[in-house]
């Protein structure tokens, strides 16, 4: 058995961290929805509507395209009330019963929405940063048989340069009520209504809040035998 004794000294330079605070930046969409369909129902499911849809103007546009892109995903075809009677001036009852007839529409999907906007919420801060400077350290190693022990002294000096960024995720609700109606006596076929929630950094937008509801609807629609086509 022996004893080494050794003595040293180290120095460090930059050393870049880098640290997160409370952060969460996950996110997911709760859609709850509930519909009613008329017990007398026609003998054939609709298989081309039009739609109107009331609410604010960016959502609204979302809405009235995400409707068609549904409606063809289930073999329906869903057409923007609008470009059937554009708003240039006002139509009388026999006018559009006219238009739709001509058309050949067998449903008027009417949607009312109402969106709370989108509402920040801090979510952490992310600090990150630089440390620059030196470190002496004096010390011995004591070694006997094949264990080794090490003594420290020394000093340390330097700047640390930081930045911190806070973080933010966002919510959304938007709620909706829909029917549609039957052209050709103005009966309601179907009523419902639901609503949307989305939170997080990446599921605020129109988009995922127009996709959310309008399959809601859809689903609904199709599961209670309303409309025509698979999903």
């Amino acid at each position: 058995m022996f004893q080494f004794r050794d003595r040293f000294a180290w120095a460090t330079g930059r050393l870049a961290f880098t640290a997160v605070a409370a952060m969460t930046l996950t996110g997911c969409i709760t859609t709850s929805m509930q519909g009613y369909a008329d017990r007398d129902l026609p003998s054939k499911p609709i298989t081309r509507i039009v739609a109107y849809v009331a609410g604010p103007p960016g959502l609204a546009s979302s809405i009235q395209a995400t409707i068609s892109e549904e409606g063809r995903k289930r073999g329906v075809v869903a057409e923007d009330a609008f470009a059937l009677f554009p708003p240039t001036r006002t139509y009388t009852n026999t006018e559009i019963r006219q238009g739709l007839a001509t058309n050949s529409i067998d449903g008027v999907l009417v949607l009312t929405v109402g969106d709370s906007g989108v509402q920040q919420q801090y979510a952490g801060t992310i600090l990150s940063g630089q440390y620059s400077g030196s470190s002496v350290a004096n010390g011995t190693i004591n070694t006997f048989g094949n264990v080794s022990s090490v003594s420290l002294n020394g000093t340390s000096s330097g700047t640390v340069t930081a930045t911190s960024t806070p973080v933010y995720h966002y919510r959304r609700q938007t709620a909706f009520t829909a029917r549609l109606l039957e052209p050709s006596t103005g009966r309601n076929l179907w009523v419902g209504n639901g609503q949307v929630s989305a939170r997080g950094s990446l599921f605020v937008g129109d988009g995922a809040n127009a996709s959310s509801s309008v399959g809601a609807i859809f689903d609904d629609l199709q599961r209670k035998g309303v409309i025509g086509g698979s999903s």
